[in-house]
């Protein structure tokens, strides 16, 4: 009998939609008992947003399999949301549970080993980060809709407060009565041009300046320079990618002292010059392709040809390496990134291949659904039947007043549950077509895509396809490792190269 590791999270620890811990340990404690799986361990993980400390969360997770590795062989899960939002996180947990001979199952969703029940699987997967996403703008719009107002949603900056006032939600935010006049100070020593973020921090260090509350402000050279480039200070709202806005709140310095300020953070950070960014925009490939010799990144930088035209190259900085200092224009190495693109994305016959597979086996498993559906619903007519049947027993003495509650007790849980599974299995039906068709035309234009993308874009595209980055070996690329789902359908094509008709293509029992 395999072992089982059943998981339970719950985003928040305020579940409205049923999914609390005590559901989900119910309905994965069904799933291995269905399934003949010994329960080794039950690991739960309350109250954590779906997006903070993620990364924490998955780590931990990791930890624990990889510790027992070999005690047990199945990780179980309520939802595949309940395992990860994120779908790189998602496919970055499952590959390394395989490499531990771990599988991942969950109870409301099928998914198995086969290539078609991985790319379902991922499909899903991308469906619950476009979940969270869709939350995360709802909350992000609300915040927006704050600030238009002049009222600012999130903690406030050190100098001021937010006095708690009966009946209104969010009030403006006032000057801190303990330290607004030191913050007011900060500014005004940073403005002499004669102190560095460190020494300021230890002189606000020594003041022993406190808050609103009586605790300690425990300065350092990141929250000075926080405090220096926050235009909330004199009575803007600045946010990310959002126009600035003007606030409710009182200043708490005059814009010139500001503008004195800035002129000297912007003086001391000049060094900062394009050509350093390890992002720039002109050099999408840097650090993301390494050295097919010695497997180091390349660089890349600008340099002056004899006529003073300035050229863009990528090349290797190992000392060590036998391509050391040799240079390839950038020009070129785009374009032989594009034809590798070209080259390793999957094939559009193939592509429509799978889809026909994929789509057969979809509306198979619609099917299953659907009977599985009708089998719980004579299941529980029969658990209401027994119940009666129980409760006529008991009004004629046949059982016990306590025996009587317990049974109708335990005859409850079990109907309760099996409506619970009603609800998981009734889904509302996806247009699958239309949604592979899309994911389908963005891989048949991929190198095209790749090349008219934005600058930031490309780089996360490339992420995408190729995980782990490409080797360059001066003559073309090279990857070991392509994206989940390329891979996937690559596998896929592999199989089915052999079979002459499509309709005769052999799927697995498993899906």
């Amino acid at each position: 009998m395999k072992k089982a590791v059943i998981y339970l999270r719950t985003s928040s620890d305020k579940q409205i939609d049923n999914t609390s811990i005590p559901t989900q340990e119910a309905k994965c404690r069904e799933y291995c008992q269905r399934e003949n799986l010994e329960i080794f361990d039950i690991q739960k993980r309350e109250a954590v947003s779906a997006n903070g400390d993620k990364d924490e969360r998955m780590k931990e997770l990791l930890r624990y399999c990889q510790k027992n590795k070999g005690k047990f062989e199945v990780l179980v899960v309520y939802k595949l949301d309940r395992f990860a939002r994120d779908t790189f996180q998602h496919l970055l947990l499952r590959k390394e549970l395989e490499k531990i001979n771990i599988v991942l199952r969950s109870t409301s969703e099928r998914v198995d080993e086969t290539p078609q029940g991985k790319f379902l699987e991922t499909v899903l997967a991308g469906v619950n980060q476009w979940d969270n996403d869709v939350r995360k703008e709802r909350v992000k719009i609300a915040m927006y809709h704050r600030i238009d107002e002049g009222l600012w949603p999130w903690p406030v900056p050190v100098g001021y407060y937010r006095q708690q006032i009966p009946g209104v939600r969010l009030s403006v935010s006032e000057w801190d009565p303990n330290c607004a006049k030191e913050i007011i100070k900060l500014f005004e020593l940073y403005s002499t041009g004669v102190y560095s973020f460190s020494s300021l921090a230890d002189l606000m260090i020594k003041r022993g300046i406190t808050n609103f509350k009586g605790k300690t402000i425990k300065f350092s050279k990141q929250l000075i320079q926080t405090v220096l480039n926050n235009p909330f200070y004199i009575g803007l709202q600045k946010i990310k990618d959002y126009p600035v806005k003007q606030g409710q709140h009182k200043p708490l310095i005059s814009t010139s002292l500001w503008e004195k300020c800035q002129d000297l953070l912007h003086k001391k950070s000049n060094h900062a010059t394009a050509h350093r960014l390890v992002n720039n925009p002109e050099f999408p490939l840097r650090r993301f392709t390494s050295c097919g010799f010695c497997n180091h990144p390349l660089t890349a930088c600008w340099s002056k040809g004899g006529s003073g035209g300035k050229y863009a190259y990528y090349y290797c900085v190992n000392k060590s390496c036998s391509k050391y200092g040799k240079t390839v224009r950038s020009g070129d190495l785009h374009d032989d990134f594009f034809d590798y693109l070209a080259i390793t994305k999957p094939k559009g016959e193939y592509l429509i291949l799978f889809k026909e597979v994929f789509i057969r086996r979809y509306h198979e498993r619609k099917k299953e659904f659907k009977d599985d559906y009708f089998k719980k619903e004579k299941e529980i007519e029969k658990l209401e039947l027994e119940k009666k049947e129980v409760a006529i027993k008991g009004a004629k003495g046949i059982y016990p007043d306590l025996t009587l509650k317990e049974l109708l007790n335990d005859y409850e849980q079990k109907i309760l549950l099996g409506k619970n599974n009603l609800i998981e299995l009734h889904h509302e039906e996806l247009e699958i077509e239309p949604l592979l068709d899309k994911a389908f035309e963005v891989i048949r234009t991929l190198e095209k895509g790749w090349q008219e993308a934005l600058p930031e874009n490309k780089i996360k595209l490339q992420r995408l396809i190729y995980p782990a980055g490409v080797s360059y070996q001066y003559s073309g690329f090279s990857n070991s490792e392509l994206n989940f789902s390329f891979a996937l359908i690559n596998d896929f094509a592999m199989q089915s190269s052999t079979n002459v008709r499509p309709d005769r293509i052999e799927l697995s029992s498993d899906l």
